[in-house]
Formats: C-alpha cells, structure tokens, sequence
C-alpha cells in the first residue's frame, strides 16, 4: 500500500459495529441497546464514535438526557440493514457450499446397476475426482423421486421417464435378451409348447413404467406381449423362469448374471439389435460443472465398446 492511500477498513469491525447501530437507531438510548448487543455501555459509546470517523459523519446527536439521530445517521438506518442481510446471506451461501463440497456426492444405481457396468462408471468418476462417493441402489422411478427430493445428487435410470422438472442424459445402452428355462426344465417343457407360447412373466410395471413399456413393444414383434403374471424383482423373475414356469426378457448382462447362479438358457431376440437406454439424471439446481464431469466419466464407460458420444452430452 503506497503511503497516500486510505487504508482499507476492517470489514469484520465494521459489520459489527454496524450491528451496535441499529440496536442504537431502534433504542434511541444507549443503555438498552448496549444490553442488547451484550456489551457494556461504554463500550458501545466507544464503537460508535470509531464508526462515525470511519465513515467520516455524525451519526448521534448526543445530549445531557438523551441520543437523537443526525441526517447522516436516518441515512444509515435505512441503509445498514440491507447491508448486514446481504452480509449474513453471502455468509450463508458460503458456509451452505463449504459444506456441499465436504459431504459425498450421492448416486444411486438402477436395480440391475452391477450388471450394466454402472459400478464401473462411478469408479470412473471416483478416479478423476478426488471426491468421496456415496451409493444405493434402487428401481427408476424411486431413484426419480430421491433425485427429485434432494436425496440424491445423480440416479441411473431406464428410459423412457417422465421427468421434464430432471435433466437426463444417456450414458449406454445394453441389447435385450430372452431369458429361458435351461438344462432340465426347458427338457419338461420341450415337447409341450414353443418358447414363445411359454407364460411371460415380469417385474411390476410400478418400478420403471417407461423401461417396462419399452420391453413389451420389443416382445409384441415376435409373440403376445400379454404377461402371465409379474414377479417383485429380477431375481424372484429369474428363479421362476428357471423352475420352467414361463420366460421373461431381460438386458443382456442381467440375464447372464442371473444364469451363473440358476437353470437358464440366455437367447438372442429375432429382432435387429434391439437395446434399452441408460441414463443418469439429475435436478436443474445441480452443479452443471460437476454434472458434465459425471455424465463424461460414465459415458466413458458405457460407450466404450463402441466408442459412441452421443450420450456425452448434458441435455
């Protein structure tokens, strides 16, 4: 600082001595508003004169009995109030962001997450930020609501959604598959119908409409898409499939999942590549910086095989 130069105020004093003000502007006497800021009288008297010489005017008219309030200080009574609440906002805001930045960003997975490379994609993530992650796992439509709560910053979710209040963007895709009874269930069934006259058994539509929707369009080209019947999860699907009570259509990389552990056969469609989307989805108010660098770092993932970008994009 050269020697002609002012210096600069401190501003944590000033705040405070602006707060002495107005319980001085609002008691008109010094001895209640001493009280109310929790100071002694003199030391009030003492940080209002310290303010009028930083700000170069008088404040307080002071008399034998009583203060009254100059021109300037009438001014400084309208003005010192906005300027302390965009203090204590500012204040707020920083300490609300200090905090964000401290506590883990929450993702949750689709149901079938380990089985679509999402793990993946959050290792991904994990890796080229140094930031901590939290995980769940749920089926789409309550990884909307989280999302939608403030529950969770970024949910995988099964396409299509209805979510315009959400940002989305598809981080992969994976190819649907038949799921069949296998060894020998499906020798029990052989000669009394074809596979696809077997009962067609699913998930309850409640848990991802748009997903759900989407794999009996797929169905409706190569048998009746009518469900026999729907089973809670993936798995309760899988073991009925494999006790030879019917089949289901699954992605790829559940159904094979499920076949290390049960009596299933895992059968292409008679349809051209026919694939459901991934996408991840996060709320509006969301750091976009951070949102790019997630959805960046799961499409890495997700489009590594065919090294697509379309997903890349946050729409």
């Amino acid at each position: 600082m050269r020697g002609d130069e002012e210096p600069l105020l401190s501003l944590s004093g000033l705040l405070r001595r602006l707060e002495y003000f107005v319980a001085v502007a609002d008691e008109l006497h010094l001895g209640r508003a001493a009280r109310r800021c929790g100071v002694s009288q003199p030391t009030l008297s003492h940080q209002m004169k310290v303010l009028e010489k930083e700000l170069g005017a008088e404040l307080l008219s002071r008399g034998s009995r009583r203060i009254a309030l100059t021109a300037s200080g009438k001014a400084l009574q309208e003005e010192a109030p906005r300027l302390l609440q965009c203090t204590y906002s500012i204040k707020a805001r920083i300490q609300q962001a200090a905090a964000e930045s401290r506590r883990p960003i929450r993702v949750v997975f689709s149901r079938s997450g380990h089985a679509l490379r999402q793990r993946e994609m959050v290792a991904e993530f994990r890796e080229r930020n140094a930031v901590p992650v939290s995980v769940e796992s749920g089926w789409s439509e309550r990884n909307i609501n989280l999302v939608r709560a403030g529950q969770a910053d970024f949910a995988f979710v099964r396409p299509p959604i209805e979510a315009d209040d959400l940002r989305m963007s598809v981080v992969g895709d994976a190819e649907l598959v038949k799921l069949l009874p296998g060894g020998g269930a499906a020798d029990r069934i052989a000669e009394e119908e074809p596979a696809g006259e077997l009962p067609l058994i699913m998930w309850p539509r409640s848990l991802a409409p748009g997903l759900y929707d989407k794999v009996l369009d797929f169905v409706s080209h190569e048998r009746s898409p009518q469900v026999a019947w729907e089973e809670p999860d993936y798995i309760n699907v899988a073991a009925a499939v494999a006790s030879g009570a019917g089949m289901s259509y699954m992605d790829r990389g559940i159904a094979e999942w499920m076949s290390l552990s049960a009596d299933l056969r895992v059968r292409p469609l008679g349809l051209p590549e026919p694939r459901t989307d991934i996408a991840v989805v996060w709320r509006y108010d969301q750091d976009q910086e951070l949102a790019s660098r997630f959805v960046a770092a799961c499409c890495r993932i997700g489009y590594a095989d065919s090294g697509a970008d379309r997903g890349c994009l946050v729409r």
